[in-house]
C-alpha cells in the first residue's frame, strides 16, 4: 500500500463540490470521486474524470479520464492541489471544447 496516498476525505472536500454546468459529481466510500459529463449520442458518457487516492502507485492522487467510451489517459499528481487544479481546468476546458466541436476534447493534464 501507498503510505503517500491521499486521505479520501481530504481529497473529496478539496474537489470541486458544484462542477460547472452539465457535469456531475458523484463520491463513493473508496475515496474515489467521479465527474461525469452526459452525451445525448450513445451509452457512453461524452466525458468522464476519475479521482482517487493512488493506494498502488507511488503518488498522492489519481486522475482517470474517459472521452465517449475509451480512456483518454492517466496521471498521477504528488499533492491533492495539484489534482484539483488540473481537474478544475479540464472540466472547464471539456465545455468549451464540446460547445466548438459537439464533443469533449483531450485533457492537457
Amino acid at each position: 500500500m501507498n503510505d503517500s496516498a491521499a486521505d479520501p476525505e481530504r481529497l473529496a472536500a478539496a474537489l470541486p463540490t458544484d462542477p460547472p454546468a452539465a457535469w456531475t459529481r458523484t463520491v463513493e466510500t473508496s475515496g474515489l470521486v467521479e465527474y461525469r459529463l452526459p452525451s445525448e449520442e450513445g451509452v457512453c458518457t461524452a466525458g468522464k474524470v476519475q479521482v482517487r487516492p493512488d493506494v498502488l502507485g507511488d503518488a498522492a492522487v489519481r486522475v482517470d479520464f474517459v472521452k465517449g467510451c475509451r480512456s483518454a489517459g492517466t496521471n498521477s499528481y504528488e499533492s491533492i492541489e495539484r489534482a484539483v487544479n488540473v481537474v478544475e481546468r479540464t472540466l472547464e476546458t471539456a465545455l468549451s471544447d464540446q460547445s466548438a466541436s459537439g464533443e469533449v476534447g483531450e485533457t492537457d493534464a
